[in-house]
């Protein structure tokens, strides 16, 4: 290759680097405004200290800060006082540290003290040679769901005590049912009996004959005349 050909390759290469780099900048740009502009979930990124380092429409929707209220300030003032007494927002970035992420659900402050129930996602960042850069953070505020749950779980409880009482007001018919039928098992025994001892004592007199009858009739008409 010659020099001139050798010099005639810069400006190309430069070019081809310009163009790469302008749409690497590019998609950045539409990755930003589409993570801006999303309202379902907060999405924002920490530093390696746990600092927040950006911040979207969706985060400012569900944790009620605005973007120059919070960044800059250290993600642990979204949790309940308890956890942060335990450190326990430094215990979920050493996991993703370590696995790489981090999943939870739990309660989550707002910045007017109000709680809500959350569903937490936290990815460590490395750049190429391995080193930490800080940490995505990705919150869904889960608290409608949850009360869904709730509300369902207190549905099937009072179905099931529904249930109980009725299979146990039901096993009830089913004994009074059977103590009637025992009941009229018994009355229809005793009816029968009481037949059959009409019957044989009608037997008896129509064997002992007519005389037995007259004679019967006259002691009564004795009596009366007596």
């Amino acid at each position: 290759m010659t020099k001139e050909q050798d010099i005639s390759l810069v400006p190309q290469d430069m070019d081809a680097k310009k163009n790469t780099e302008f749409r690497v900048r590019q998609t950045d740009e539409v990755f930003r405004l589409l993570v801006e502009s999303v309202k379902e979930y907060a999405i924002f990124l920490l530093d390696p200290e746990g600092r927040v380092s950006t911040w979207n429409q969706g985060a400012e929707r569900i944790k009620g800060y605005k973007a120059q209220e919070i960044i800059g300030q250290h993600f642990s003032r979204f949790y309940p006082r308890e956890a942060i007494e335990s450190k326990w927002p430094d215990r979920e970035l050493e996991i993703a540290t370590k696995e790489g992420r981090y999943t939870d659900e739990g309660l989550r402050v707002r910045k007017d003290g109000s709680t809500f129930w959350a569903h937490v996602v936290i990815t460590a960042l490395r750049d190429d040679a391995g080193v930490l850069r800080g940490f995505s953070k990705v919150t869904r505020d889960l608290t409608e769901r949850r009360a869904l749950e709730e509300r369902t779980r207190q549905l099937n409880k009072e179905l099931r005590t529904r249930i109980t009482q009725l299979v146990e007001t039901q096993r009830q018919v089913e004994l009074r049912t059977l103590e009637l039928q025992k009941l009229s098992g018994e009355l229809m025994r005793v009816q029968d009996e009481e037949r059959r001892r009409i019957a044989r004592a009608l037997h008896d007199e129509l064997r002992a004959g007519p005389k037995t009858l007259f004679r019967h009739r006259d002691d009564r008409e004795g009596v009366v005349q007596g």
